[in-house]
């Protein structure tokens, strides 16, 4: 009796069944040849699996299944006993984190494939390498005995993987508990405008009140916000495992079979949204109150950077010391959202943009939409008291002495006994501060005169707040 007949005999006289095996243990080398032969058992891979490409697209158009192996021949198999398999297939090729599926008559789902390389690998329509591989059982009755046992694999390989490719959109909605998920009401992420598979970037910035203690999210595409349908049709929505509460993640597509799930947040505050569209993820930050200015001024450290303020985690502003290349982001370091360049006045989000540039060395007031992923540079050559308190009144400013940095501007002014003053940028009104003199603010109110006399005026852009204070002379 040969091998396969005395292997079965040892392992039903010692009441063995083994059940199907997922384990990713170390590959064995098997003959990637036509026919490859072990154990008694021939196998060759099947007419899909044959060569070094499969396009899913076109097998679940054409029937759904991925011809992968054959059983060539088999010694002195027992009556009544078949041959089954499963297989592994991974991202890696030492077959870590590998997912097994069943083999039915050499066949396995080209659906159930992509599914698996969506979620694996991630939903942009590039060839990817995939590796396979495969278990072998004699099966006889209720007894299933794996061939050459648990380590043992047959036809390794890998293969050129194309998956089928998601429609992208041009544009896309939040619902939700925002909406009181009223797809009528569905709020609209922002995007560069640029062709959504070079970018398929958007980001949407809103607020979960403080009195929420379950915000349910999902994304639905401009066809499904027309047409207000999102139960029924495939890619009519987007979403996250159901309840996910995570901050990153995996967004899946709905089917014409199944809903997708719904996110769900406990926190609250100001969160900014991001979604990768062609890669199918997404990121929540919660609101920064400051962007950071790294860049060729402050040797790209954010310790020495000027920050920008905002009063609606939205539109942030304020002054920065820059000398051509910089970039904007929302945290002291590069592990969070970095904005750089897109187009002129125009942001990317994508870590690998380029930097902006300020055109020269010198202090910029800085204008930064990070809903609309905008921004506007405007050089103040000068900065000056003026007001009806100086010597210039309303009309022309007295001229302040910068630092090198240009973040400390000093000077004498000499004040009248009474009426007020304000500072403002290169003798326009543009950009002006006033207000607290211990924390000065864009177009704030006039400043109360100091008193008669001359005083040195020392404006500081440092850090925040901005600060002015007077000394007599």
């Amino acid at each position: 009796m040969k091998k396969i007949g005395l292997m079965l005999m040892a392992a039903l006289s010692l009441g063995f069944v083994a059940c199907e095996d997922t384990s990713s243990a170390i590959p064995q080398s098997n003959p990637q040849e036509a026919t490859m032969t072990a154990d008694g058992l021939t196998v060759a891979f099947g007419a899909d699996l044959a060569g070094e490409s499969i396009d899913l697209a076109t097998l679940v158009a054409t029937g759904g299944a991925v011809n992968v192996i054959t059983t060539e021949a088999v010694e002195n198999l027992p009556a009544g006993a078949t041959v089954e398999y499963t297989m592994q297939l991974s991202a890696n090729e030492d077959y870590s984190n590998a997912t097994s599926f069943v083999v039915e008559n050499g066949a396995v789902s080209a659906t159930e494939w992509d599914n698996w390389f969506r979620s694996t690998i991630g939903y942009a329509p590039d060839t990817k390498v995939n590796y396979v591989r495969f278990a072998a059982y004699v099966v006889e009755g209720t007894s299933k005995v794996r061939l050459g046992g648990i380590d043992k694999f047959y036809a390794q390989k890998s293969v050129n993987v194309t998956p089928v490719a998601i429609p992208l959109e041009e544009a896309y909605y939040l619902v939700g508990t925002a909406t009181n998920w009223n797809v009528a009401e569905a709020i609209k992420f922002n995007h560069s405008g640029a062709n959504v598979y070079e970018d398929p970037i958007f980001t949407l910035t809103t607020v979960i009140p403080d009195d929420c203690t379950e915000w349910w999210w999902k994304i639905v595409p401009e066809s499904t916000y027309k047409t207000g349908n999102w139960v029924s049709a495939d890619y009519a929505s987007y979403g996250p495992e159901d309840g996910n509460e995570e901050l990153t993640g995996k967004l899946f597509a709905r089917t014409n079979e199944a809903d997708c799930g719904a996110g769900c947040l406990k926190i609250t505050g100001t969160i900014q949204i991001k979604i990768d569209m062609l890669n199918c993820t997404y990121e929540i930050n919660l609101g920064s109150p400051n962007l950071w200015t790294p860049g060729n001024s402050n040797g790209w450290n954010h310790a020495s950077a000027q920050m920008l303020y905002t009063y609606d985690f939205v539109n942030y502003m304020g002054f920065a010391h820059l000398d051509g290349d910089f970039k904007f982001t929302n945290a002291p370091d590069w592990g969070h959202t970095n904005y750089g360049f897109a187009e002129e006045g125009k942001l990317s989000t994508d870590g690998s943009a380029g930097n902006l540039n300020a055109g020269g060395n010198g202090l910029f007031w800085c204008n930064v939409n990070t809903t609309e992923l905008t921004y506007s540079l405007y050089l103040a050559e000068t900065l000056g008291v003026i007001g009806d308190a100086t010597p210039g009144a309303w009309d022309n400013s007295t001229a302040l002495t910068p630092s090198a940095d240009f973040l400390v501007w000093t000077g004498d002014v000499e004040f009248k006994a009474g009426g007020e003053w304000k500072l403002r940028a290169n003798n326009a009104w543009d950009v002006n501060l006033g207000g607290d003199m211990n924390n000065l603010s864009k177009d704030g109110s006039n400043i109360a005169t100091p008193g008669e006399g001359v005083y040195t005026v020392t404006l500081d852009l440092s850090k925040l707040p901005y600060t002015v204070s007077v000394a007599k002379k």
